[in-house]
């Protein structure tokens, strides 16, 4: 992990996109070079240490001192190390679509238990806001996207949809949003990539 943290500028402070991109080329390095099962993934403690004792320079580097949970593993999905590894995991032969999403898009993707437990479910749901709503605030979209689902969600088990029904069921919440947003017009501004 260090040596792909000098590829953007570590030690010296980075800017978002650099740490951004950093993450991004980081996750499938995780991935690669980690072979863990999904049960020793969920280990706490596994992340903790490569935080606090392996690497602590390089979670400084990217995170600073200041938020407990990029340190300590107690949410996965805040981790500096762990929620790169679900990353690279979810987006296993799609990395063009995690390139695609910003922090602020995985945040609402993976955080939710609902949506995030389910890879396929999440990749759909990326799929679908990044190729219907490319001109669109992709803030505003996917925030409205992942509420509409979670509220099927509720009444729905994906697991017993086929892959083109769970393609579909995305692709419908999406264009309900951008056509309720009415962001779907040329012009609308896009969303940031420095969300961090």
């Amino acid at each position: 992990m260090t040596t792909t943290a000098e590829a953007y500028g570590f030690p010296q402070p980075a800017g978002s996109d650099a740490r951004i991109s950093f993450d991004r080329d980081t996750a499938e390095v995780l991935r690669d070079q980690m072979d863990l099962s999904w049960a020793e993934a969920g280990h706490r403690d596994l992340w903790s240490f490569l935080s606090l004792v392996a690497l602590p320079n390089v979670t400084l580097w990217r995170f600073g001192p200041g938020n407990k949970e990029r340190w300590i593993a107690t949410d996965l999905t805040r981790h500096t190390w762990a929620r790169l590894w679900w990353q690279a995991e979810v987006f296993a032969g799609h990395k063009h679509l995690l390139t695609a999403l910003t922090e602020s898009d995985l945040n609402q993707l993976l955080e939710r238990r609902s949506i995030g437990g389910d890879p396929r479910l999440v990749r759909e749901m990326a799929r679908a806001v990044i190729e219907l709503a490319p001109n669109a605030s992709r803030r505003q979209v996917i925030r409205d996207v992942t509420a509409r689902l979670r509220r099927y969600l509720a009444f729905l088990d994906v697991r017993a949809l086929s892959d083109q029904q769970v393609q579909d069921l995305c692709r419908t919440l999406a264009n309900e949003t951008v056509r309720r947003l009415g962001t779907a017009q040329p012009g609308a501004s896009a969303g940031s990539s420095s969300d961090l």
